[in-house]
């Protein structure tokens, strides 16, 4: 059984996508857009402790794991976390696969009976 998030999405879509978009957006590219941490604005913080996790997850996915650490520390758990979950996911659903594909090849009847004439 695959994990699901809300109205019944698969997690795997989910994650691959979030692992996509890190793999494609540069990091420089976050780096030049606007702060947009709800704390930071809610509670006049100059940084928060997720500060810099989107930008360090996208550095982590380019290779760039020096920048990456630069950006967030936190990036040492969440980025292993998404490829771990990843792989989980895709192990799963290759798993299901499989056993789906030799169920079919199974008997249905029960075990084929040898005659002797």
């Amino acid at each position: 059984m695959q994990p699901r998030f809300a109205k019944g999405i698969p997690r795997l879509a989910v994650i691959f996508c979030a692992v996509l978009a890190f793999c494609l957006v540069p990091p420089e590219l976050l780096d030049r857009g606007p702060n947009l941490c709800l704390w930071c604005h809610l509670f006049h913080l100059t940084a928060c402790p997720s500060c810099g996790s989107t930008r360090a997850l996208a550095a982590f996915f380019h290779g760039n794991f020096r920048q990456a650490l630069a950006y967030n520390r936190n990036v040492v758990v969440t980025g292993p976390a998404f490829v771990a979950m990843l792989a989980s996911d895709i192990s799963n659903l290759s798993r299901k696969i499989l056993d789906d594909s030799f169920a079919r090849l199974r008997p249905t009847n029960g075990p084929l009976e040898c005659r002797q004439s």
